[in-house]
């Protein structure tokens, strides 16, 4: 069996949290991972709306590829790749892919492949490749920040609790709400770019986030708070 690339199985279950669910555009409900010029994979997902980006400085991609796209996952699969201990009580080290299964194994040794229900192995499970073109995500990463004037876009709440998810997932931490996250706006046509504020993710995760479109906000605070409430007049 032939693998066709290798990655941190924690790193792909967090960013397929991006992938579109049931789309038409079927490529949209992939993850795909492809060659970094400087070495690893990046590992990205959008649907459209929200897109959510990491680079697996350690991830690989057989040469004879560009790009891999993983269509359909199971859940059980995805819970595996992001477990805290697996099976054999060992974290999960690696998600391996190939054309028609993937495996996650607690062996961090990658100079053999592993067996497909071999002695490390976590869950070994039928996934799907996706045979299309996915859409050229850099494109709608903002190169430059806004000069910041007037009001922030509206923007869809779910996607940020989504985003939330994703830093839970990634720092290994119960809850990811105290880490934070930085928000800032790009000049191009409003999206947000999202960075974790933690040493170890701010250079390895990106998110972008479209906005929406809403009410124009005609001041900084709605009306009733300029006036004083009749404790406060007395």
């Amino acid at each position: 069996m032939k693998y066709l690339a290798r990655v941190n199985p924690k790193y792909f279950a967090a960013i397929h949290q991006c992938a579109a669910k049931g789309d038409v555009r079927y490529y949209l409900n992939a993850v795909q991972i492809e060659p970094h010029a400087a070495g690893g994979v990046v590992i990205v997902a959008t649907n459209g709306h929200f897109m959510g980006a990491i680079h697996d400085p350690d991830g690989w991609i057989h040469p004879d590829h560009k790009s891999v796209l993983i269509g359909t996952v199971s859940k059980r699969m995805l819970s595996a790749c992001a477990a805290r201990k697996g099976p054999d009580g060992d974290p999960p080290a690696l998600l391996w892919i190939a054309e028609k299964f993937s495996l996650i194994t607690s062996l961090d040794d990658v100079s053999e492949e592993p067996e497909l229900f071999g002695k490390f192995s976590h869950l070994t499970e039928k996934t799907e490749l996706v045979d299309g073109v996915f859409p050229n995500w850099r494109r709608v990463i903002p190169k430059k920040r806004q000069k910041f004037e007037g009001s922030y876009p509206c923007f869809n709440g779910e996607y940020l609790e989504v985003f939330n998810k994703i830093g839970v997932m990634l720092s290994g931490q119960k809850r990811f709400g105290a880490g934070g996250m930085h928000l800032e706006t790009g000049e191009e046509n409003g999206s947000v770019i999202v960075r974790f504020n933690r040493l170890d993710l701010i250079e390895l995760f990106v998110g972008v986030l479209m906005p929406m479109r809403g009410e124009e906000l005609k001041g900084f605070l709605p009306a009733w708070t300029k006036a004083e409430t009749e404790s406060e007049a007395a």
